[in-house]
């Protein structure tokens, strides 16, 4: 996990928290009020639910990819492709350092574990026909 990502989500819902609280306590609104909690709820919780609940699982035909409330199921006969990759879209990777998996057809996922090479050891075993690049 990058350092910097831990530090974006108590930043973004601190900001949120600054500009949208006093704006809606100002009014007076119930509704806004409500709008304002939720929407500081959300930038304070759900980064904080990615960085917690990100992880990766490989069963014997599938890979598993969760991260906070967003799920992926990968057939391994559908992977095609794993490169390393440094991209900044977003994706279930808690670091920079991550692996471009293409699968299926024309899809692709990056994930970032933190055994890269163990990784992909793994997906080799269970997909002998994948093609590995950029190791």
């Amino acid at each position: 996990m990058d350092a910097w990502l831990f530090a974006i989500g108590p930043i973004a819902g601190l900001a949120a928290a600054s500009v949208a609280l006093p704006l809606a306590l100002q009014s007076h609104a119930g509704l806004d009020v409500a709008v304002a909690a939720a929407v500081v709820l959300l930038t304070l919780l759900l980064p904080l639910w990615l960085l917690l609940d990100t992880n990766y699982t490989m069963t014997e035909d599938e890979l598993r990819v969760r991260s906070g409330p967003f799920r992926w199921r990968i057939a391994l006969g559908d992977v095609r492709e794993v490169s390393p990759s440094r991209s900044w879209i977003s994706s279930p990777a808690l670091s920079l350092d991550r692996l471009r998996i293409r699968y299926g057809a024309g899809r692709s996922i990056l994930v970032s574990p933190r055994e890269k090479q163990r990784f992909v050891d793994s997906l080799r075993q269970r997909c002998p026909a994948v093609l590995v690049t950029g190791f």
